[in-house]
């Protein structure tokens, strides 16, 4: 008669399938996956090897349930240790206790084993090599009284009482005092685990050092040498309910946070909004009820005001913020009276439970949106002001030459008109002498009010490739005919042309503001002494150097700058009038020469062209302003 081997794993097949075949054994798959009573059944086996994977949980309780389901020898092949390491049975070890058990072949080293095949026809010695490497407490309880009638390793390790201790004991042992979990509780767990089959639920016991712990009990029937008992496998889930109620404080702490929030808050999933704080209800004019449920774009007016259509901006933010890219940005919103108002949204992700959200967080901003828009027009103001200003201060040396230009002009018109009444005389060549020179008089007259014209002008912010010696070709015509005769001004212009992008007539207005200023410094502001001096203006092309860059963080080491520098030999300033030059109205100069915002405008129109203004004076010594604005590779 053929004997029939019945196994739970492929690999454990092709493991076993030349050493049982040769002995006559016919070997049966049936994987676990569809491994019940009906299948074991229909297999027909004559032996069950059963392969323990990491002594898990799981495969205890399948083991009982296929002792449970069979009536047939189950062999568990488990791991032996040695060596500190787990190894798998031989083959031909796995084919001696097969022999022993189905053939009773006399083994020497299998004596120990036939006796218990005699004593546990269905459960073997290997059942307790299972019961005792299992990492999970397990108790095996009478099913009447609940007295335990074995434990193993690790439930003596868990409580820290012996296996002698817990041996016969009730689970009342390791009750912890003045709780509800009493022996009647117990009891009807088992009773429910009896009538009903596999149970679970949470229980708090004591260590034996008193240590309260909470424990996840699976209470399951198994029957163990034809003796029913109860078997409760116990997890330690002391830190998880801990963890749980850490979570649960934190969710409230949470939710009071949410709710008491200064600023907007509202939780949006893939279906819209699931909830909002109360400074969203009064932000908005709408109730919670009347705004869960929406899609974050229908609290915003169709189209935001870069012409953007609000639903699919919303989408385009909500996906970024998805892929954690957490910026704030300004959005427009829609009070349920019609009336929009600007805000600061941040948009993050956050789990809750199992689930991701989008927590936004919006800020009204509409009053510094207000305020913004009022500095900008004062700032505009104060720009022309300042231009004018600049104007007024070149009007008297302009004055003196535009004078000259005049009185050539008119002067060589009359020659002309005499030569004309000359009757003896030819004279169209000194007539056209006289026109040329007149002509050329008020052509220089006119360039020199372009130039005024063109930095007093209004507009501004029309941002273009310029090209730094053109501005300063322009500053130095306009100042050439201003400036006192006790200045002299130098110009170091390479001929390379060097690029930048910036508005032209804000660049033009800052270097002849600098320019003023060291016109001042060499003149106005000596108390004694002959006044005049030496200006030099100039420009280069380089990388910031490193003593600059480290006193200014805007500063970019791998950047290359246009340089236009503007160097005085005048009275200087010492280190605290420099921590003040740029502030609005701060000035060292008498009243009637300046308002004090010509360095301010300076340092604003750098600044907004992505530049940085330096400054190196000394008292006495004079001062240089080196205006840094990054070149362009044209």
């Amino acid at each position: 008669m053929v004997l029939n081997v019945l196994l739970l794993n492929k690999n454990l097949l092709e493991q076993l399938r030349e050493v049982f075949l040769q002995k006559g054994f016919e070997l049966t798959l049936l994987e676990r996956a569809h491994c019940d009573s009906d299948a074991i059944s229909m297999a027909k086996p004559d032996i069950i090897l059963f392969d323990v994977g990491m002594h898990s949980e799981d495969d205890f309780l399948l083991y009982l349930d296929i002792v449970r389901w069979s009536n047939v020898p189950v062999l568990p092949v488990i791991y032996r240790k040695e060596n500190s390491h787990y190894t798998m049975l031989t083959s031909q070890e796995l084919l001696k206790d097969v022999e022993a058990i189905l053939l009773g072949t006399d083994y020497s080293d299998q004596k120990e084993n036939l006796a218990s095949v005699k004593q546990y026809p269905y459960a073997l010695t290997h059942y307790h090599d299972i019961f005792e490497t299992i990492p999970y407490a397990v108790f095996l309880h009478d099913i009447h009284t609940g007295a335990v009638r074995d434990v193993n390793l690790a439930a003596t390790k868990l409580f820290g009482y012996s296996r002698d201790e817990l041996m016969n004991e009730n689970p009342s042992i390791a009750y912890p005092p003045d709780t509800a979990f009493t022996m009647a509780h117990a009891m009807k767990h088992i009773d429910t685990a009896v009538i009903h089959g596999a149970h679970a639920f949470e229980w708090s016991a004591c260590r034996k050092t008193g240590e309260l712990m909470w424990l996840k009990v699976h209470l399951s029937l198994v029957a163990i040498s034809d003796e029913t008992l109860i078997m409760a496998v116990v997890h330690d889930i002391t830190r998880e309910r801990q963890l749980q109620k850490a979570l649960e404080a934190s969710e409230k702490r949470f939710k009071a946070v949410f709710e008491e929030f200064s600023d907007g808050l509202m939780l949006v999933d893939e279906n819209g909004i699931v909830d909002c704080n109360a400074a969203v209800e009064q932000m908005f004019g709408y109730s919670k009820e009347e705004i869960i449920g929406l899609h974050p774009a229908d609290l915003s007016p169709q189209i935001q005001p870069d012409g953007q259509d609000s639903r699919m901006l919303a989408n385009e933010k909500i996906i970024h913020a998805m892929q954690r890219n957490v910026q704030p940005f300004r959005w427009v919103h829609r009070h349920k009276n019609g009336q929009d108002f600007w805000t600061e949204v941040a948009l993050i992700v956050i789990t809750i439970g199992d689930r991701n959200f989008i927590l936004s967080i919006i800020k009204d901003i509409t009053e510094i949106v207000k305020y913004e828009n009022d500095r900008e027009q004062f700032q505009k103001h104060m720009l022309q002001f300042q231009k004018m200003e600049a104007i007024a201060t070149l009007a008297g040396g302009i004055a003196h030459d535009f004078n000259n230009m005049l009185t050539s002009i008119i002067g060589n018109i009359n020659l002309a008109i005499i030569y004309l009444e000359k009757k003896d005389y030819d004279s169209t060549q000194s007539f056209k002498q006289s026109l040329d020179a007149a002509l050329f008089s008020a052509s220089q007259a006119s360039e020199l009010v372009k130039k005024l014209l063109s930095i007093s002008r209004k507009t501004a912010g029309n941002v273009e490739n310029v090209v730094v010696q053109d501005v300063l070709h322009d500053v130095k015509k306009i100042c050439s005919a201003s400036f006192p005769k006790t200045i002299t001004v130098t110009y170091s212009i390479p001929p390379d042309a060097i690029y930048v992008a910036v508005d032209r007539v804000l660049l033009t207005q800052a270097v002849i503001n600098c320019c003023i200023n060291a016109s001042h410094a060499v003149t106005l502001m000596r108390k004694e002494g002959n006044p005049g001096g030496t200006v030099t203006v100039g420009c280069s092309k380089g990388k910031c150097p490193d003593h600059i860059a480290a006193v200014h963080p805007e500063a970019k080491p791998s950047v290359e700058y246009a340089i236009i520098s503007i160097t005085d030999d005048g009275v200087g300033m010492d280190q605290e009038t420099q921590q003040h030059i740029f502030e609005p109205f701060f000035s060292t100069k008498d009243k009637s020469i300046g308002t004090g915002l010509g360095l301010s405008m300076v340092y604003s129109s750098i600044i907004n062209a992505g530049g940085f203004v330096h400054v190196d004076s000394s008292l006495g010594k004079g001062t240089t302003i080196s205006l840094y604005l990054p070149a362009l590779q044209c």
